[in-house]
């Protein structure tokens, strides 16, 4: 998809909390995009706001960060409810050591 010059609202959101997800526990851009099979540059503008995408492109990210579309789409700092999700939902399960 192109490159827009500004962000655009929604796509900065979005962008803003893919990169808070993939900075929570220590990952890189290039270990996302190795992930997710997604170029680095591309998932830069997608983090700036400068790239939109489609859902295709959101389902890759998300499984390059473990987790759900609905988890990369859920805002905690709009509403209670969604904090609470965020702090109990979709985090990846560590596997149990044998």
């Amino acid at each position: 998809m192109p490159r827009r010059q500004t962000p655009h609202p929604i796509g900065a959101k979005v962008g803003a909390r893919i990169r808070a997800l993939r900075e929570e526990p220590g990952m890189s851009l290039v270990q996302l995009a190795k992930a997710s099979g997604i170029s680095k540059g591309n998932l830069s503008a997608i983090e700036r706001g400068l790239a939109l995408f489609t859902i295709a492109t959101l389902a890759r990210i998300a499984r390059g960060l473990g987790t759900t579309s609905a988890h990369v789409l859920t805002f905690p700092e709009d509403s209670p409810l969604e904090a609470l999700l965020d702090q109990v939902g979709d985090k990846p399960k560590k596997k149990p050591s044998t």
